[in-house]
């Protein structure tokens, strides 16, 4: 060795003293730092609003702040080093051991429900948020956070529980509404055969009677009253029939409903001077039935209050929006007084004195009842003396209720 290598030696090992020192001295102080912080942090976490766990992988405790204490009913001295798995419901052991895994195996925040049966043997509903609080591996440190939802769980519980059993009332509702409905037709129907039967035989007796040279004439009002409840017995029936007839949505040409109406009421119009004129008529999505229904009744309802004019004049008007279309069967007829138009629509309604019109006052409540089925509305506008038109709007897009 030579000279100059033995002075360097010295110097070569102070030197790496100094360094070590300096070393020594950073992890000191990065110790005391580490220290300073979690003194800073150990009174968050114990004090922090949530109930709050710091697990290792396997789910043993290794630090509990005072609220996750509580909400187990125990101390941070009995439950620091114990695993939660014992104290779960065992359908909640795999599921808590899940989340562990995959939290642990680095794949991000996990979030959970389970069950966790407590000493008294009450149940508690817990949330559970579960994040890596540091390390990795073997080593990795697990933040667990609990959410009492028992409150929570029981309300839905009880909310569906209520919910259910409404839906069966409304099931037994509807069957028990069904079950009215087809009685009331029943009931109305054989009643009515039953009043047809007995108007008859009070027809036949007036025709015998009216044979006999000394019959009082104010029988004539007699016969005309028995006619009147016939033609109402036949509406009824017809009202009770289009209550319950049986629809389905499809392309009608409206056009083509007037041209069959039209050739319904030719024997009201082949002895008078009629002028039926219309605007394009649209296509509807709705019910061939129902439309030629409404479409009759309102032109019968024009023919019959136009009876006094010399010239009949009808047209059928046609006005479109963005969602739907208005018909209109505008008249020259006798009119109406506009205070009485809600009338029009009601059952039984009537506008005029049925001893100068005929009708029973039901053919326009149909029409509504219809046009309500398909999300439609119906309604009229007169004058006394100056016509009227009734229109019934009829959805672009119709739902049938």
């Amino acid at each position: 060795m030579s000279q100059d290598t033995l002075k360097l030696q010295p110097e070569v090992e102070a030197e790496a003293s100094l360094s070590l020192e300096a070393r020594f001295k950073s992890l000191e102080a990065q110790v005391l730092q580490l220290q300073s912080a979690l003194n800073q942090a150990r009174p968050l976490f114990q004090n922090s609003p949530g109930a709050s766990f710091l697990l290792n992988r396997q789910g043993r405790v290794l630090d509990v702040n005072m609220r996750g204490a509580d909400l187990l009913r125990s101390t941070r001295e009995v439950l620091t080093g114990r695993s939660l798995l014992p104290l779960l419901a065992p359908g909640s052991q795999g599921t808590l051991t899940a989340l562990l895994a995959r939290v642990a195996e680095g794949r991000g925040q996990q979030a959970g429900e389970i069950q966790l049966q407590r000493p008294d043997g009450g149940v508690l509903e817990l949330a559970v948020e579960l994040a890596a609080h540091e390390g990795s591996g073997e080593s990795v440190l697990l933040h667990l956070t609990l959410t009492d939802v028992t409150a929570f769980k029981l309300a839905h519980r009880a909310l569906w529980s209520t919910q259910q059993a409404q839906e069966l009332e409304l099931q037994e509702m509807i069957v028990r509404l069904r079950q009215l409905y087809e009685e009331f037709e029943n009931v109305v129907l054989v009643s009515g055969r039953e009043m047809k039967s007995l108007i008859t035989r009070a027809e036949n007796f007036m025709v015998l009677s009216q044979r006999h040279p000394e019959t009082p004439g104010h029988l004539d009002h007699v016969e005309e009253a028995l006619q009147q409840t016939r033609n109402l017995l036949e509406s009824l029936k017809d009202y009770m029939q289009i209550r319950f007839l049986r629809t389905r949505l499809r392309s009608v040409s409206l056009a083509q409903v007037l041209h069959e109406v039209l050739k319904d009421v030719h024997d009201q119009i082949s002895d008078r001077e009629v002028w039926i004129t219309n605007d394009a008529l649209p296509t509807l999505n709705g019910d061939s039935q129902v439309l030629k229904i409404i479409m009759r009744e309102y032109l019968s309802n024009a023919l019959k209050f136009t009876r006094t004019r010399p010239q009949i004049r009808i047209h059928v008007v046609v006005q479109e929006d963005a969602t739907e279309y208005r018909i209109g069967m505008e008249d020259n007829g006798i009119g109406f007084s506009m205070r009485q138009k809600k009338k029009a629509f009601e059952l039984f309604g009537r506008l005029h004195s049925s001893s100068l019109y005929e009708g029973t006052g039901l053919g326009l409540a149909v029409v509504r009842r219809l046009c309500e089925r398909f999300g439609g509305r119906a309604w009229g506008e007169g004058k006394v003396n100056q016509g009227a038109t009734f229109w019934f709007a009829w959805p672009k897009t119709p739902e049938q209720q």
